[in-house]
């Protein structure tokens, strides 16, 4: 006992200085009603205000990464040279710069609900979106979650893509391959070549990620780290274990119900039903749809990017919601289409209601929102038809973790994504992907929640950031080149929030909105960029 003394005591120290600020960091970073900064940037704060929150900053930096040295790390962080690349697929074996002699686009999609047949609502189902020292678990279900799936090809032979989209606050690495390897023999029969998992990132589903579990129990984790067990952390393992066989159901009868039919684009304009909350506020502001016309005149499909953060239930509460995309499949599917949605680049953005949802208490209002969105996203629009070709390609990379906060956060079990530990040097293990679909379009497959900038452009300048230089890495359109990209995030992982190196503020400074404390480090984001242009290279 006395020679685990200092390791226990280090967990303890480091809870007793970090939960001050887990409720500004996770609960009021996401309220319903937000309150919009107006600064340009922080060109704004004089030199002795930042040098006296960097100053701080660093110092609980050294603190923490004291402490680390002392908390034990989980036997399942792997070496970069030990661990195994199951459950990766590449995509594409050749890019094909023509469709296919005679290509026609199938399409196929499934859906079912993640709570049928689950009582989560037993006391041990953790509600995701914020930390808490009171443990969240779930009071209340306002409507569904569920699982919805598409399944496309080109008619070119070279296999079957799949998106996934789960209801869910996160989705790591670690679990996304896991979702694979359940299919693997079954991707293999069919020739599914790709399999995508993302989550539509509510901040009130049952927690898929573990960053929102029993705190005060998850104190426990150093103990278990040195004794090999597992981490106690907000997934509950039946949850799990069903959330995988109803995935899996819903790739089945997405790629078993694929129609022949015509695809075709269009942009819709939602300016007035989004905002973003941190300078330089920058976010496309578009609904990019695609709509899938079978030949045989049965019922379409429509999927779209959203930048709109689920986040109507706020996110300190322990009701269950799927959130506005719930209400927006109800009126699309009154319209005649299947629907799936996946969000952009929506690192900093919040929900911004009509007039419609004056005085309306939750879930109604929140129901009013899906429905004028569903609205706006299934108007009539000029539309151009999308070629039948379709190129992708993932790619597995590391990124460093420089975040000490976020380093201690895996330590103690709070999220699950796949850590290597070179000698003490930490890095996540993930994956990045690049499609093109149709002549003109393209999609960055990003695995966190990216700072719009980042892939459009509009950087804070010198004069303007935190840190009073330049951004000076290409944008992902620019390095995508002439094809219009669209971006669809939290793609096959969950790395936190990806920040411009130059905005990158002190953890504590209040109008950061809290995304540094829950981002890998001030280099995530120049490490993406030089992993998408290399990635972008081998496909050309």
């Amino acid at each position: 006992m006395k020679k685990h003394f200092k390791k226990i005591l280090a967990v303890v120290l480091c809870f007793a200085m970090l939960l001050p600020l887990a409720p500004a960091a996770f609960a009021a970073e996401y309220e319903n009603d937000y309150i919009i900064a107006e600064s340009d940037g922080t060109k704004n704060v004089n030199k002795i205000t930042k040098g006296f929150y960097n100053a701080v900053d660093k110092l609980i930096k050294v603190l923490v990464k004291a402490i680390n040295l002392l908390v034990p790390a989980p036997k399942s962080w792997e070496s970069s040279d030990s661990y195994s690349s199951d459950g990766f697929m590449a995509g594409s074996s050749e890019f094909l710069n023509e469709p296919a002699e005679g290509a026609q686009w199938s399409l196929g999609y499934g859906e079912a609900s993640l709570l049928e047949g689950q009582n989560i609502m037993d006391g041990k189902h953790y509600v995701a979106g914020s930390l808490s020292v009171k443990d969240k678990l779930v009071t209340s279900v306002a409507d569904d979650l569920k699982v919805r799936t598409i399944a496309l090809d080109d008619s070119s032979s070279r296999g079957i893509t799949v998106f996934a989209v789960i209801d869910g606050y996160g989705m790591s690495l670690t679990d996304v391959r896991g979702i694979r390897l359940s299919l693997a023999d079954y991707c293999k029969e069919m020739n599914i070549t790709s399999l995508n998992i993302s989550v539509l990132h509510q901040h009130s589903a049952v927690d898929t990620f573990g960053m929102n579990g029993p705190l005060l129990k998850e104190l426990g984790n150093g103990f278990r780290n040195i004794s090999g067990k597992a981490p106690v952390n907000g997934q509950n393992k039946e949850y799990m274990e069903n959330l995988y066989k109803v995935t899996g159901d819903t790739v089945k009868a997405a790629v078993e119900s694929m129609k022949t039919g015509k695809l075709y684009y269009a942009e819709l304009d939602m300016t007035e039903y989004v905002k973003d909350k941190r300078p330089p506020y920058v976010l496309d502001t578009n609904f990019d749809r695609f709509r899938f016309v079978p030949d045989d005149g049965s019922r379409g499909t429509v999927f779209s990017t959203s930048p709109i953060h689920c986040v109507g239930f706020g996110a300190g509460g322990t009701d269950v919601t799927g959130d506005y995309p719930y209400y927006m499949e109800q009126a699309v599917n009154e319209m005649g289409y299947n629907f799936l949605l996946l969000l952009d680049a929506e690192q900093g953005t919040t929900q911004v209601h009509p007039k419609e949802c004056e005085g309306l208490e939750r879930p109604e209002n929140i129901k009013v929102y899906g429905e004028v969105l569903a609205n706006v996203l299934m108007q009539n629009a000029d539309e151009n038809e999308v070629a039948p070709l379709l190129n992708i390609r993932n790619k597995e990379v590391k990124f460093s973790i420089d975040n000490p906060i976020l380093t201690f956060a895996g330590k103690m079990g709070l999220v699950t994504n796949k850590v290597l530990n070179d000698n003490g040097k930490l890095s996540v293990l993930s994956e990045i992907g690049y499609m093109e679909i149709g002549n003109d379009l393209a999609v960055a497959l990003v695995p966190g929640e990216l700072a719009a900038e980042i892939a459009y452009g509009g950087f804070l300048t010198a004069e303007t950031s935190w840190t009073n230089t330049d951004w000076t890495k290409p944008t992902l359109q620019e390095i995508t080149g002439d094809r219009h990209m669209l971006v669809f995030g939290l793609m096959n992982d969950q790395i936190g929030y990806i920040i411009p190196g130059n905005d990158f503020m002190s953890v504590i400074y209040p109008a950061n909105k809290s995304l540094e404390l829950v981002s890998l480090g001030d280099q995530a984001a120049a490490q993406l960029t030089d992993y998408y242009a290399e990635l972008v290279a081998e496909c050309k």
